[in-house]
């Protein structure tokens, strides 16, 4: 099968590009051909590089912060004429959503939608009340448009579908997983003495760690005061915040205001193996985010035996069993208990912990994700929402006009 996915955020921190980036392996190593297209804010013209296209992209309000240049499109059209995909799957409801429909619709390819992230249908930007409103106007247009021409929807996150019923967009469903690459992350034995320095660990402190884009639903606001209500000097605890985004300033400020500094370290953006490193130096991933939206931050520490303290009401509780792969909580108290808790484990108990915790994501490997989109992708083909779908036996590429283009 010859796949053509569309994803708008090419920020390699973002769960969206590590979402995208895992399916992306999974389809390869199934057997199937993947073209990605998606944005480079740093580019003047579409570039190709290692099976993906990259496109130019303005700066945006949206939740990544940019979007996709759609008048600068026309190389990519004329790739996909060469490529000749048997389906389009736009990983994403903004722009490049848009372009994606563009090319299913123009050369009657069934249309498959992942909804990752509704954020910028249902939260303000900040910028101003008029213009929050119009932004999410829109948002919410595009998502409409995407999710009424849709021949399949899947959604890693079962909150989502009851934000489509806020919004009065009613459509069927498919729950998908989101998964992990479970080769990069995984335990590390043993301590590793140059990571807890360079993440400013004493040796009497337990470590706890969030990972994440520092903006908009991440939570860390909400943790930073849970951490100074529920968290004393005598407990001997350190919380260590990797990521970076446009709250990083704020909430480095957030937390000498609250008197905290002391006790958390901001380590800025990590790469993947220096995460993994991080993980296997703190006792618990910790998040306060209500997110609706699925994260792949608490799925990766998991995956490296990282137990997960979360917001009872965000959306990665669904996976958390309560005592073997995670806790939750509601309030400071709560998580204050769980954090001393966590940290009272002696060698063997934590060894047995991190053994429980991996082996919860043994089911979220790249097989497993193939095998369900690749389903999808059939039953997209073989039930598609027009009749002119159905009766076209290949694609035929309609080549059309440069004012045309612009205006997708």
């Amino acid at each position: 099968m010859r796949i053509a996915l569309f994803s708008g955020a090419s920020n390699a921190h973002s769960d969206a590009s590590a979402y995208v980036s895992i399916l992306k392996k999974s389809l390869s190593r199934a057997g199937h051909t993947v073209l990605l297209v998606t944005c480079d804010p740093e580019a003047d013209d579409c570039y190709t590089q290692d099976d993906t296209i990259f496109c130019p992209a303005k700066v945006s309000s949206n939740y990544y912060g940019y979007s996709v240049k759609s008048s600068m499109l026309s190389p990519v059209y004329d790739i996909m004429e060469a490529f000749r995909p048997n389906i389009i799957h736009a990983v994403t409801a903004d722009d490049m959503g848009l372009s994606a429909l563009h090319v299913a619709e123009t050369n009657q390819l069934p249309f498959v939608l992942t909804l990752l992230n509704l954020y910028d249908t249902t939260e303000d930007a900040g910028v101003n009340r008029i213009y929050d409103s119009l932004l999410k106007m829109k948002a919410r247009s595009t998502l409409r448009k995407l999710c009424t021409a849709a021949d399949t929807i899947c959604v890693p996150s079962g909150k989502t579908k009851e934000i489509l019923r806020k919004l009065d967009i009613h459509c069927k469903m498919h729950r998908s997983p989101f998964c992990v690459d479970l080769e990069t992350f995984s335990p590390i034995h043993g301590i590793d003495l140059e990571m807890r320095e360079q993440l400013q660990i004493q040796p009497d402190e337990t470590a706890f760690v969030f990972a994440g884009r520092l903006m908009g639903d991440c939570g860390v606001n909400e943790l930073l005061q849970y951490w100074n209500s529920s968290v004393s000097v005598q407990d001997r605890l350190r919380l260590i915040i990797a990521g970076s985004g446009p709250d990083s300033a704020i909430l480095t400020e957030r937390a000498k205001m609250l008197g905290i500094s002391s006790k958390v370290t901001f380590a800025g953006d990590l790469s993947k193996d220096d995460l993994n490193r991080c993980f296997s130096c703190c006792r618990a991933f910790v998040s306060a985010s209500k997110s609706a939206a699925i994260k792949a931050s608490p799925l990766e520490a998991m995956a490296a035996g990282l137990p997960v303290l979360l917001e009872q009401s965000s959306a990665n509780a669904e996976l958390v069993r309560e005592g073997v792969n995670g806790f939750l909580f509601e309030h400071a108290s709560q998580l204050g208990d769980k954090l001393r808790m966590l940290s009272q484990l002696d060698l063997e108990g934590e060894g047995l912990l991190r053994k429980l915790v991996r082996r919860s994501t043994a089911g979220l490997t790249c097989e497993a994700l193939a095998a369900i989109m690749v389903q999808d992708y059939r039953n997209a083909m073989e039930h598609p929402h027009s009749a002119e779908k159905a009766n076209s036996g290949s694609m035929h590429i309609h080549h059309v006009s440069n004012k045309s283009q612009n205006n997708h």
